[in-house]
C-alpha cells in the first residue's frame, strides 16, 4: 500500500506525511522542558527500535518485505524518534487488513433474494457509521462460490453483509477477504431465526446449511477485526491491583502517533472526549481507569480498563458459577465488582448449552483439570451458583444437589444459589407453553408475552428449589436469583417508552447480541442482579457501566431495576418485614366481559410494589403465583387474583377482576 508520499509504510504502523507537520513537531520538542525531552525520546526510541524489528520480521503474518521497504522502516524509525506523539493523517500500511474482496454462497435456489445486497465498513460500531463498498446487481448463480472483488484503500474495524429487504438473509456462507487473504474476528449478526436457521451457518464453512431469519427485512452480519484494524491497546504500568500507597500510573505498548485518552468514571473514552494521555499519572485513591489509542481516520482500539484498590478497602467475596453460555456472560463480574470497590475473585465452570447433568456426568470428565483449577484457586466459596434449565425437575434438583455437595466439602457454609435465565426470542420452552406443574397453582397457562415468560421461567426454578428442599441437607439451602425478572421488567420499560433514552422496540438492539445472549450491556444488567444479591446492597452509584455504551442514565436506570428486584422477592434474603400494608392492587382494565385475549395491567396507591398473580382461582401471595413484570394475558371467561407486596411493608389486601365471556353483546 502505498503512502501519499509515493513511498511504502512496511508494518501496521501509521507513517507521517507532512514536512511542515515534521518541522513543527521538531520546533515544539526543542520548546519542551528538557525533563519531559529525555523522557519522550526514550519512549520513542524504543518505538524506533520495534519498527526497525517490524521491518525485518514483517508486520503480518505471511507478508513478505523488499530490501527498500527494510530501508524505509529504518527511515521511519529515525523519523520516530524525532516527532512526538501526535495524531495525523494516516494511510494504512502494506499487509494491513484492507476489506476489498468477499465470497459468498447463496441459500439454495435463493440467489436472486441476495439481489441488491451491500458490503460496508466501519469504524463506529457495529451497528453504526457503514459505507457501502460494493453490492450484488446481478442474481449470483445457485449452488457455487462468488467472488466479488472492488476497490477500496481504507481499514476498516467492523465489515458487514447487509440482505436486501423482503430476503430473510437467504445465504449459505460469507467470507470476507483482504485480497486473498480471508479476515476473521469476532462475528455479529442480526437476532432471529426460522426453523432453526440463524446467522450462525453463514460462518460454519457448509453450503448446505443456511440462513433463514424470522424477520424479511434488516438483515445483517459481519466480523469486528478488533486490534487487527486499530492502533494497539495500551498497557497499564504497574497493572490493577490493591495497592497502599499513591502511584503514578504509565501507559505502555503505544502505536507511534496514536492519541490516547482515558476516563476515572468507567465510561468510554472517545476520539475527542476523556482525558489526555501525555504523562503518567497520579492514582492516589480507589479508581477505575478505562483507556483506549484513536489515529485520525481509524477505528478506536479496543478498550483496557483496570481498577486500583487503594488503602483497606471492603471485603471481598469468593464466588464460583456453574452453567453454560448465561453464565458465562458474567465473567467480568470481578471486575465491575472492583469498581465497587470490592476485590472480588470469580471463578466459572461452563459448558456451551449444557444443562447441569451434562457438566456433572461429561464436564467433570472431559475437563476434570478445569474444574480443579477453578475450585482450587479460590480459597473458600462464598457464593454458588448453577443454572436450571432442564425441565426434568427431579433430574435438575438431584444434579445441582451434587454439585453443591463437591463445593461444600471445601466450603461447607457456601450459600448456593439457582440462577434464572431468561429465555430465547421465540419464547417457547415448556415454561412457555405451560407444559409444567407447579405447586403453587392447580393450573398454568402459555405465557403470551416476554415478561409473562419471564413469570412463568420462574415458577420453574422455584419448583426446582422446591425439589431440592426435600433432598438437599447442607447448612444453607438454596436461594433463588431472579436475573430473569430485571430481564422481563426492562424490556417493558423499554416498550412504554419509560426507560431512557431508548426507543420502544430497541430491546434486543441495545441488550442482546443474539436471540439469547445478551451484549456487554445486557451482561452488565446481569452482573448488576448478582452484585445486589451477594453483597446485599444497591449497585447505585458503585458498580461502574465499564465495557458499555449506556448512556449514564441509562446505567443508573439498571442499577436502581437491579436493586429493585432483589430486595424486593422474598428467597434472596434481603426482604424486610413491616407493619403498613402496601395499598391493594388495581386492574386495567377493570373487571368486565371481554370476547378476545386482553392485556392487562396492575398498579398500586404504593409507589414501587411488586405483585404476583393467580389465573385459576389459587389466592396469590408474595411467595406463590406469577411475578407480575408489566403485562398480563387476561382470556375470555378468566378470573385474575393478584396481591401486592415491598420489602419494609405488609403484604396488601388480595383482590381479583373477572372477565366474563362477552358474546353477541352480552356476557356469559
Amino acid at each position: 500500500m502505498a503512502a501519499p508520499d509515493g513511498s511504502e509504510a512496511t508494518s501496521f504502523e501509521p507513517a507521517k506525511t507532512s514536512r511542515a507537520k515534521r518541522r513543527a513537531g521538531r520546533q515544539e520538542l526543542m520548546r519542551a522542558d528538557d525533563g519531559r525531552k529525555r523522557e519522550q525520546e526514550c519512549e520513542m526510541r524504543k518505538t524506533a527500535r520495534g519498527l526497525i524489528r517490524a521491518g525485518a520480521g514483517g508486520g503480518f503474518r505471511g507478508e513478505r518485505r523488499s530490501v527498500f521497504s527494510l530501508r524505509f522502516s529504518l527511515i521511519v524509525g529515525a523519523l520516530v524518534a524525532l516527532l512526538p506523539l501526535q495524531a495525523a493523517d494516516m494511510v494504512p500500511p502494506s499487509g494491513a487488513p484492507i476489506f476489498n474482496h468477499v465470497r459468498f454462497f447463496p441459500a439454495p435456489l435463493r440467489g436472486k433474494a441476495m439481489v441488491g445486497g451491500r458490503f460496508s465498513g466501519s469504524n463506529v460500531s457495529a451497528t453504526a457509521g457503514f459505507e457501502v463498498l460494493a453490492e450484488i446487481k446481478t442474481e449470483p448463480p445457485d449452488q457455487k462460490w462468488t467472488d466479488l472483488v472492488f476497490s477500496n484503500n481504507r481499514l476498516f474495524r467492523w465489515l458487514r453483509y447487509d440482505a436486501p429487504p423482503g430476503s430473510h438473509g437467504s445465504l449459505a456462507e460469507l467470507e470476507f477477504h483482504a485480497g486473498t487473504r480471508r479476515l476473521d474476528g469476532l462475528r455479529f449478526a442480526a437476532i432471529g431465526e426460522r426453523n432453526g436457521r440463524g446467522w450462525r451457518f453463514a460462518f460454519d464453512g457448509d453450503p448446505r446449511t443456511w440462513v433463514d431469519a424470522d424477520q424479511p427485512d434488516g438483515q445483517f452480519a459481519g466480523i469486528d477485526l478488533v486490534e487487527q484494524a486499530t492502533a494497539r491497546t495500551p498497557r497499564f504500568s504497574p497493572p490493577p491491583a490493591g495497592v497502599q500507597k499513591p502511584l503514578r500510573l504509565l501507559l505502555t505498548g503505544l502505536t507511534p502517533y496514536a492519541t490516547i485518552r482515558y476516563t476515572l468514571d468507567g465510561s468510554m473514552p472517545g476520539a475527542k472526549s476523556g482525558l489526555l494521555y501525555a504523562e503518567p499519572f497520579p492514582i492516589d485513591r480507589s479508581t477505575t481507569v478505562v483507556a483506549a489509542a484513536f489515529v485520525e481516520g481509524w477505528a478506536p482500539s479496543p478498550p483496557i480498563i483496570g481498577t486500583y484498590l487503594m488503602g483497606d478497602v471492603a471485603p471481598g467475596l469468593r464466588t464460583l458459577h456453574i452453567g453454560n453460555s448465561l453464565t458465562e456472560i458474567t465473567g467480568q463480574f470481578a471486575e465491575s465488582a472492583r469498581t465497587a470497590g470490592r476485590p472480588h475473585l470469580y471463578r466459572n465452570f461452563t459448558l456451551p448449552g449444557a444443562t447441569t447433568h451434562r457438566l456433572f456426568d461429561v464436564g467433570l470428565v472431559q475437563r476434570k483439570s478445569d474444574w480443579t483449577v477453578a475450585l482450587g484457586v479460590l480459597e473458600r466459596v462464598d457464593h454458588l451458583t448453577v443454572q436450571p434449565r432442564d425441565f426434568k425437575i427431579e433430574e435438575e434438583a438431584d444434579y445441582a444437589r451434587r454439585f453443591f455437595d463437591l463445593v461444600r466439602q471445601k466450603s461447607p457454609g457456601v450459600q448456593p444459589w439457582l440462577y434464572a435465565e431468561w429465555v430465547e426470542r421465540d419464547r417457547n420452552r415448556p415454561s412457555d407453553r405451560a407444559e409444567l406443574t407447579s405447586s403453587q397453582m392447580t393450573k398454568l397457562w402459555p405465557a403470551l408475552t416476554w415478561e409473562e415468560s419471564m413469570g412463568a421461567m420462574l415458577l420453574y426454578v422455584e419448583e426446582v428449589q422446591r425439589k431440592l428442599g426435600e433432598i438437599d441437607k447442607g447448612a444453607k439451602p438454596a436461594r433463588v436469583l431472579p436475573t430473569n425478572l430485571a430481564m422481563g421488567w426492562i424490556r417493558n420499560q423499554i416498550d412504554q417508552g419509560e426507560f431512557p433514552g431508548a426507543a420502544p422496540g430497541s430491546f434486543y438492539p441495545l441488550l442482546f447480541r443474539d436471540s439469547v445472549h445478551p451484549n456487554n450491556n445486557g451482561a452488565y444488567l446481569v452482573n448488576l442482579t448478582w452484585y445486589a444479591a451477594f453483597y446485599g446492597e444497591s449497585p447505585e452509584g458503585k458498580v461502574l457501566p465499564i465495557g458499555t455504551d449506556l448512556t449514564p442514565e441509562q446505567a443508573t436506570a439498571m442499577q436502581r431495576l437491579a436493586w429493585e428486584v432483589i430486595r424486593n422477592f422474598p428467597d434472596c434474603g434481603h426482604y424486610q418485614e413491616g407493619s403498613t400494608p402496601v395499598e391493594k392492587p388495581e386492574f386495567s382494565p377493570a373487571s368486565g366481559a371481554i370476547k378476545d385475549v386482553t392485556l392487562v395491567t396492575l398498579k398500586s396507591a404504593t409507589r414501587g410494589a411488586w405483585f404476583r398473580y393467580t389465573l385459576d382461582g389459587t389466592v396469590p401471595t408474595r411467595t406463590k403465583g406469577y411475578v407480575y413484570c408489566g403485562a398480563i394475558s387476561a382470556r375470555p371467561g378468566m378470573t385474575v387474583k393478584a396481591v401486592a407486596y415491598q420489602s419494609g411493608r405488609a403484604d396488601s389486601q388480595m383482590t381479583e377482576a373477572v372477565f366474563p365471556i362477552l358474546i353477541n353483546g352480552s356476557k356469559k
